[in-house]
Parts: structure tokens; sequence; C-alpha cells
């Protein structure tokens, strides 16, 4: 299985080094106990055998898991969807230790985390799957995913066979659920509960599977180059770039 990439230590690290101690050990922990016994890449502990963090990862092909991610939308939603559509190949292509990962433990993620309106199921179901592959190294790619999600007018995505036809795309702005399912309502003129609306997220979903997959791939290739600026670096504080929709 020479086409698996397994991060080593010597690879440059582009963000802020001060988390990564930190980061390793806090996610290899939570990896461990989600991970079990017995896994593809692991190291010994004791009686016990844990998944080394981050995980192995194989390229995938952006169309087929933005396929995944739009089907599965309709199954659990939008965190699980997006995933779903990284995760559920790498069951196929690699095995363990994704193979024993319960994917639909991500559905919570929905409508901004159980319709609260917050970061957006599918940024929050990219970055899950970005981290356990990419680990400290995926924080410029979850970043440039959100920066990529605020300023792309959605849905792009064209499922093979579309539940229903829709007629807007629009920028959200902000990568808050609320505000981008809200704009896009308005434009379309429906309800949240409609099928339209369905539709959007379920395409949009898919749309940020695609856009991970491919910053993966890059990465994979060592040809992937962060685009958008760290957010508490160039405010002095985390924020977002869309201050005015609150605080006008």
């Amino acid at each position: 299985m020479s086409d698996i990439i397994h991060p080593s230590d010597n690879r440059n690290i582009s963000r802020k080094e001060l988390f990564s101690g930190a980061g390793q050990m806090i996610g290899g922990a939570a990896l461990a106990s989600i991970a079990g016994l017995g896994l593809a890449g692991c190291t010994k502990k004791g009686k016990e055998t844990v998944a080394k963090y981050p995980w192995p990862y194989v390229k995938l092909d952006p169309q087929k898991s933005g396929e995944i991610a739009y089907e599965n939308w309709y199954k659990k939603f939008c965190c699980y969807a997006v995933a779903s559509g990284i995760l559920q190949p790498l069951q196929e292509k690699v095995g363990e230790p994704y193979s024993v990962l319960p994917i639909e433990a991500f559905k919570f993620g929905h409508g901004g985390t159980v319709g609260w309106g917050t970061l957006c199921g599918s940024l929050l179901g990219a970055s899950i799957a970005v981290s356990l592959i990419a680990g400290e190294e995926g924080e410029d790619i979850i970043n440039d995913v959100i920066g990529w999600y605020t300023e792309t007018e959605f849905p792009l995505f064209k499922p093979t066979a579309p539940k229903t036809e829709i007629k807007n795309i629009s920028v959200s702005g902000s990568p808050l659920c609320h505000v981008s399912v809200g704009r896009w309502m308005k434009k379309e003129g429906v309800d949240f509960f409609s099928e339209g609306r369905a539709e959007r997220c379920a395409r949009l979903s898919a749309d940020v599977a695609v856009h991970a997959v491919t910053l993966l791939n890059l990465w994979a290739d060592r040809k992937y180059e962060a685009e958008y600026d760290d957010q508490p670096m160039k405010y002095q504080m985390p924020t977002q770039n869309n201050c005015d929709d609150c605080h006008a």
C-alpha cells in the first residue's frame, strides 16, 4: 500500500508551533479512545494498541466524495454528509482505523450544531475529517476551506440524480449556518423546511467535500500552499471577516 500517505515528523509546519505538542497529545488520546484495538498504523502502549495520529491518507476522487456527501445529506444532514464524503472512501481504501470510526456520530453538527445556526455543519464535517488526516498541518487546509466558503457562490455542485431543482446561488459572506442559508433562502424565495432549501444544503455539502478533498490531494502531493490569512494573526483576536453583520 505504497500510495498511502502518513505525515512524518519532518514535514514543514506552516502554522504556529506553539500548540503542536498539546494538539498531538490531546488528538492522540481522543482518537485512541475512538479507534480501539488492533488498528493499522498503530503503536503499542502497555496492553493496548492505539491508532497513530494523524491517520494514513490515500488520494481520493473529489467528484466521488461530492456524490457521497450529496446523497448522505438526505440521511443525516450536512456535518455527517461532508465527513462521510471524505472518510467513507478511506474506510474502503485504507481500512482501519477509518473502518472502525462511527461516522454517524457526527450528525450532531446539522444546522450549525443541532440547529443553533453557528458554524455551518458542512465546514464542521470537513474540519473533523481534515484533522484526522493531516493533524496540526490540517489547520491551514481548514482555514482555507472556511475562507473559500465565505467568498464562493453556492451551490455549484451538479448531482448525477438531483432530488429537485433550484434556481439561485448566493455568497454567504460568513461561515455561519444561519447567515449562509438565510441569504440563499431570501434570494430563492423559499422557507427553511422547503424541498428547495434541503436540496441547496445537500449540494453545498457536496461542494465543501469536493474542495476539501482537492486540497487534501494537493497536500498529499506536497503541492498545497495556504491561501487565506490566519484570523488571530490578522485581527489580533479570533474573529470573522463580516463584523458588520452583527456589529453594524
